[in-house]
């Protein structure tokens, strides 16, 4: 009967360890979600798909604060690649091999402004 009495004990114990081990679980992949790219593009960047993201700003003011998050790292280089009448293109290089993203592309067309990152 103790036996029985332990096996029990442990069952309750076990259901116990794995409810907290569940929450933990969900919980790590909460943070693990936290979008990467938005770590290298202005506060007010609104995600609206696949590593593409709105910027509230017009585009000088948009480029401007994406360079300074860079001023100073010689591995990452920009220029602008096309400015037609409603349409502009800038580029961001991240020339290091091992780094998280490689071009970021903001893109002006119909007066809204777009950042598209590329791994």
């Amino acid at each position: 009967m103790k036996i029985m009495k332990k096996i029990v004990d442990m069952k309750g114990s076990f259901h116990y360890n794995a409810a907290v081990f569940l929450v933990l679980l969900l919980l790590s992949c909460g943070l693990y979600a936290k979008d990467l790219n938005l770590a290298y593009l202005p506060n007010q960047a609104a995600k609206v798909g696949d590593d593409k993201y709105q910027l509230m700003k017009d585009f000088e003011t948009s480029v401007k604060q994406i360079q300074t998050l860079f001023v100073g790292d010689d591995m990452v280089k920009s220029e602008l690649q096309t400015s037609e009448a409603g349409f502009q293109v800038y580029v961001f290089y991240n020339l290091r091999k091992t780094a998280y993203w490689h071009k970021i592309y903001v893109i002006s067309w119909d007066d809204k402004v777009y950042a598209r990152i590329y791994k």
